[in-house]
């Protein structure tokens, strides 16, 4: 059972306690050992930095209607610690920023790393506010402080020309998407530097059907925890520029 997985039975403890017998009669044991343990981590580490970002949210029950943008579901704790050391950040360089930031979770933990500034843009109003509490509750313990969290659709945001690291969650998909990366090569144009992308691609995801129709993006590595985890890191090579 993949940590997606374990994480989304584990929302609340009413549903926590009714997920365990289920899980444990489709997975076994292990998995149930695992999604136990998984709710302990997710736990601690909130409590650690003084926010709440854990639940599963159905974007249309924040009035967004559009299908191709995708549920806020919260990174992942433990895989996202692992991609951001592997980043290698350059202290007081780089320039962070995440396509549907939500309740800021990757914002935040970005922000334990000396990146210059960080960036969170986010369509849902209210994800957002929720955002900027959990932001104001963690700075205390954070080498960025230097956070910007902007309400607006992804489509419509103009990619800060300073931006050096770009992280999508698999946020949308589709035209969304499309357009989202058309702005990131607008952006390079403005100002030619070097650019990361780090999404997270579901198994059989149309998120990843949608990168590799760019060739100007080139896969630099990959990153499996499992089946439904894996993580690109993306470079970029545009003779256009």
């Amino acid at each position: 059972m993949s940590r997606e997985t374990s994480a989304r039975l584990l929302m609340n403890p009413k549903e926590a306690f009714r997920s365990f017998g289920s899980v444990l009669r489709e997975h076994g044991v292990r998995a149930l050992f695992r999604a136990i343990t998984d709710r302990l981590y997710i736990r601690w580490f909130e409590w650690r930095l003084g926010i709440h970002s854990e639940a599963i949210i159905d974007l249309k029950e924040l009035g967004i209607r559009n299908e191709l943008f995708r549920p806020y579901v919260p990174t992942d704790y433990r895989s996202f610690r692992t991609i951001l050391a592997a980043l290698e950040v350059r202290s007081n360089e780089d320039v962070f920023l995440d396509f549907g930031s939500g309740m800021g979770r990757a914002v935040i933990m970005a922000a334990k790393y000396p990146f210059r500034k960080i960036y969170g843009v986010e369509v849902a109003r209210r994800l957002n506010e929720i955002a900027s509490q959990n932001v104001r509750s963690a700075l205390p313990g954070l080498k960025c402080r230097d956070i910007e969290l902007i309400t607006a659709d992804a489509r419509e945001f103009v990619i800060p020309d300073e931006a050096t690291v770009i992280y999508f969650f698999n946020p949308f998909s589709g035209e969304v998407l499309a357009d989202v990366l058309q702005n990131i090569r607008a952006s390079l144009r403005r100002r030619p530097r070097a650019l990361r992308l780090i999404c997270k691609i579901p198994e059989r995801s149309a998120f990843e059907e949608e990168i590799f129709k760019h060739t100007w993006l080139i896969k630099e590595r990959e990153i499996i925890f499992d089946t439904n985890s894996r993580y690109l890191f993306l470079t970029v090579h545009d003779n256009e520029r």
